[in-house]
């Protein structure tokens, strides 16, 4: 793909050198595009974007954006090169107020731009707009998702991760969230989501004419069109766990 924003070439990643969990993956993914990572329990999607991110080891090949390696930029580099990841868990800080967190995110920022930027975000989350002292440990499951994505869209990043976003969330608030990332993608910001909820993940992607990649033991099993992937049965059946109905006797 000659216009990915970022890309993996035969990427081996995970946290012992001998004990791969990422086998040498091959992914790229084109500017603006909407990416849904799936795959069972233990086929190392987490550990991908942890590696393509900087928090887990690259035992070998690359990772590039809009063509720079940054396979061992320190994280702060990535970050500053357009690179935002949400983790699952400890993605704020949950003693500091919402508006703490976004002025603390906004540190790597030149001076100048911070108190700025801090308000187009809150332009664009009203729910934290509306309660910006309030402690984020008081939060709801979504409200400190939201938070967290605000906090990386902080430095208006080109391609923004997120690890499980669902995770522990109500099907309605996942609902929300899910339609949040959609309106963030639609801004051109190159998004890539990792997900256990199969059929709202594959959905939003599908929503925004994005693809699907499916991970089995480390590598890429099988990658298309998202709205193909949520009808295709033997795709579900294979690596996401469903059952096909028997075909009636003749």
């Amino acid at each position: 793909m000659t216009d990915a924003v970022l890309a993996t070439r035969g990427l081996v990643a995970g946290y012992e050198p001998d004990l791969p969990i990422v086998r040498g993956v091959d992914l790229a993914v084109a500017r603006g595009d909407f990416l849904v990572l799936l795959g069972p329990n233990g086929a190392g999607k987490s550990t991908l974007v942890k590696a393509i991110t900087g928090l887990v080891s690259i035992h070998a090949g690359s990772v590039t954006l809009d063509g720079a390696e940054i396979s061992t930029s320190p994280i702060h580099e990535k970050v500053r090169h357009g690179l935002a990841f949400v983790p699952q868990t400890e993605n704020v800080f949950t003693t500091l107020s919402i508006e703490d967190n976004l002025r603390l995110a906004a540190q790597v920022l030149p001076r100048p731009g911070r108190a700025g930027r801090i308000a187009a975000l809150y332009a664009m989350f009203p729910d934290l707009a509306a309660r910006p002292r309030t402690r984020a440990g008081a939060l709801s499951g979504g409200q400190r998702q939201m938070l967290a994505v605000a906090r990386a869209l902080v430095v208006e990043p080109r391609v923004l991760i997120l690890d499980e976003p669902s995770a522990g969330l109500s099907p309605k608030v996942v609902t929300e969230v899910f339609a949040r990332l959609a309106a963030i993608n639609a801004t051109g910001v190159t998004t890539i989501l990792v997900e256990q909820n199969v059929r709202a993940a594959l959905a939003t992607a599908a929503s925004r004419s994005g693809r699907a990649a499916i991970l089995v033991e480390g590598r890429i099993a099988h990658e298309g069109p998202a709205a193909t992937l949520a009808d295709d049965p033997i795709v579900a059946e294979l690596y996401l766990g469903a059952r096909r109905e028997p075909e009636p006797a003749a």
